[in-house]
Parts: C-alpha cells; structure tokens; sequence
C-alpha cells in the first residue's frame, strides 16, 4: 500500500518529512516500513493523525507534544548531551513527528508491550485506541474537559487545565464493563462513544449538547465512561461531528439514530423523508444505506439507491442529493455535495471537506479547502462550492488502482494499491 495526503501540515500530521502545507497528493513518509496491509481506518485529530492496518499496527503521526502520538523518542541522539542522564533525555518535549511512525505501548499494569489494536478514534488533542481483544481502552494526549474518560482527578489537581496530558499506555480503569468488550470507537472533538459487543453504547467528553443522548446532557462533561441510553436498537457503529453523535445499527435495516441538540441551527437533527422506508407497514424506519460519515456540522449518507433534490423533503431544509449521497447541515462552505457528483463507492468525510472516491477510479472533493486540502483550486474564499474538483495523483501512480480515501481536519488522505 503507498499512501498520499494533501492540506494542512503545521505539525506534520501529513507525514511528509515538513511542516509546510501542500495542495497537490505527497507520498507519506514512515520511519520504518510502510505498511503492506490493507489501511482499515484513518483517524485525525487536530493537529495528529492515526493510520489502523488489518493487521492491527498503528502509525501516528504529528503533533507530539503531549504525547498523543505515542511514548517521546530522541530523534537525533547523538546531538544530545552524553554526559545527561536518560531519565532526563526521555523527559525532553519531541513537539512534532515528520514521518508516521509505529505506535507501540507499555502497559503499566502488567508490563507488556501493547502493539496491536482493535479500533482507533482520535479527539481534538487526543487519542483513544482499543486493544485487540476489545477488552482495555487505552488513552494518549491531552484530557482537560474529560476527552479520555479518565476522570476530573487530573483537572482538580492541575493548575493549568489546558496542559494536562497523560502518559501514553494509561488504560480507562473498570471499562469495559465484565462480559463485554469494546467492537467501536468514534470521537468528536470533545466526546467519545464506544460500542460494546452486547450493542449498548458508552460515552464521556462533552454532553451539553446531547451529544452523549438527553439522559446525560444535565452532566455537561461525562468524566467517565457512562451508558448513552435510549437507543432503538442494538448498535453496531458511530460517527461524530463536533457536538452531535450518529448511532448506527443494521444497515440493511436503516437503522441509525442521532443524538444532538433540537435546536441546531444548521438541522441535523432534520433527517430527510427520502431516507424512509418506502414499503408500507415499515414502521417509519430509514432505508438501507451502506456508510455514514458526519464532518463538524453535516452528516452524510451513502445510500443503496439513487435520489435527487427533488424528492428530499422539508423544502426548508438544509439538504442536498447527488446520486446516492445525501447529505444536510452546514453549507456555507459548499460542505453539501454539488448536484453533478457522479456515482460514488467511497466518502472520507472530514472537519468541512468531503472526499468521494467515485465508481470510475477517480478521487473527487468538495467544501472548504482553504489548506489545499481539496487541491489547488478553489475560490477566493479558499472554498470548493457547488462543484466537485478531481484530484490527479502523482505521475508513477497515475493510473494506479485507489482503494480507499479519507480526510481530517483539513487532511485529505488517498490510498493506493
């Protein structure tokens, strides 16, 4: 697998070698191998990105001042004092990391080395990472209004909330609860739900949206994981926007609820009619979709079937169709899809960017590129706005088979085979 990415770089979270922001697909950099199995999952935070391979290796990449890309490394040695202890050493700030390098933990509790995983998420400054027996949640990076469920102890104890920051390989003590173990993860940019084998979900992090369901809304943070209740259905999976959550069950049932504020104001809580059951007696259930992605103001599904604008419903809706993909919520920044976007197998949903990889083997996007993170051409807004751009791929992979995008924020990310 060779993988490309394009937008924002400040920290390095592109793992291209610099820190300079880069319009055009750059081949990403790895400190050791890249990875030669299937890329599963790619998550970014902020300023940090997470690749997941089937084989359960995670490489991080970017901003590692809190260390939530991994345990600090010397990256050049042998400019170090020798003559400093390395207790010392280890203690130095490694702010960014260039290249994705292989994550491995230490566990505190019983010591071992931790260096696979199950599922990933990342939050705004942090990371969450399951291990690949489900049964440990694992937390890196900073945690001032309760990102990583670890409690209001570190808070309390800090005098600068806004630099607290755990050391990597602390797992969420008593999570998940006995008999069960943890088959998703997904993260806003302050909150965090995880799905359990038994299909009950969990949530910490922000909640005075609804975010975390009505029952836990009163909290405003959940510092520890605490059961999201009222979910229709036994759920299988979640994505986050910034302050709401889709919970998703069966797909071929058109199972998925979202949990949010009613008073949005960009409508999310708004599904479109066009999404229901067509067949009579279908109990005002959604139709079969295949994925659903959600940026920080928009959710967009990935339908079985073919739709237009015309048959979306709520004419004061903020909502767009194009082929099998529907989408509502914000569009300031041309974040729904244009009404030309041909057939599609693919979406990487981002902060305020969508990029589809389409039936034909190209790579489209659309919404707010000001980055270069939906190519070089945008308008004086630094905007993709009802229209779609193609993203052409380096000349010694033009033509080569893309299996998978992805996007950030402001990271696009495109994989290739």
């Amino acid at each position: 697998m060779r993988v490309f990415a394009f937008g924002s770089n400040g920290s390095g979270q592109l793992a291209i070698g610099h820190t300079e922001d880069v319009s055009a697909p750059t081949e990403c950099l790895f400190t050791s191998p890249a990875p030669t199995d299937k890329i599963t999952k790619i998550a970014a935070g902020g300023n940090h990105t997470l690749l997941l391979t089937d084989s359960g290796h995670v490489h991080a990449t970017g901003c590692n001042t809190d260390k939530r890309c991994g345990p600090s490394q010397i990256q050049n040695p042998q400019d170090k004092d020798k003559d400093q202890d390395q207790d010392a050493r280890e203690s130095q700030i490694e702010e960014n990391i260039l290249r994705f390098r292989r994550l491995i933990l230490t566990d505190p509790v019983t010591t071992e080395n931790v260096d696979t995983f199950k599922c990933i998420s990342t939050t705004w400054e942090g990371s969450i990472l399951v291990s690949s027996a489900g049964d440990k949640v694992f937390v890196l990076g900073s945690t001032p209004k309760g990102e990583l469920g670890l409690g209001n102890d570190l808070v309390a104890t800090n005098p600068s909330p806004t630099q607290i920051f755990v050391e990597p390989g602390l797992s969420i003590p008593d999570f998940p609860p006995s008999r069960t173990t943890v088959v998703s993860v997904a993260s806003g940019m302050g909150h965090t739900v995880a799905i359990l084998s038994s299909g009950e979900v969990y949530g910490w992090g922000g909640s005075r949206k609804g975010q975390l369901g009505e029952s836990l809304k009163k909290e405003k943070i959940v510092w520890r994981p605490a059961k999201v209740e009222g979910i229709p259905f036994l759920a299988t999976g979640a994505v986050c926007g910034r302050e709401f959550t889709v919970i998703l069950g069966r797909r071929s049932a058109g199972e998925f609820v979202i949990l949010g504020d009613e008073g949005n104001r960009w409508g999310i809580m708004r599904i479109p009619e066009s999404l229901r059951f067509a067949a009579e007696g279908s109990g005002g259930g959604w139709s079969e979709y295949i994925d659903i992605g959600a940026s920080w103001h928009d959710i967009y599904v990935h339908a079985s079937s073919s739709h237009s604008d015309s048959d979306i419903g709520f004419d004061s809706l903020n909502a767009r169709a194009a082929g099998s993909l529907i989408a509502w919520g914000r569009n300031d920044r041309g974040q729904l899809p244009p009404p030309d976007l041909p057939p599609l197998s693919e979406i990487g949903v981002g902060s305020e960017h969508v990029l589809a990889l389409l039936e034909n083997g190209d790579v489209a996007t659309f919404g707010w590129g000001e980055h270069g993170n939906c190519g070089p051409d945008t308008d004086a807004r630094g905007n993709v706005a009802g229209k779609y751009n193609l993203i052409p791929l380096p000349g010694d992979v033009s033509g080569a088979r893309v299996v998978g995008v992805g996007a950030g924020c402001a990271t696009s990310w495109v994989i290739v085979e």
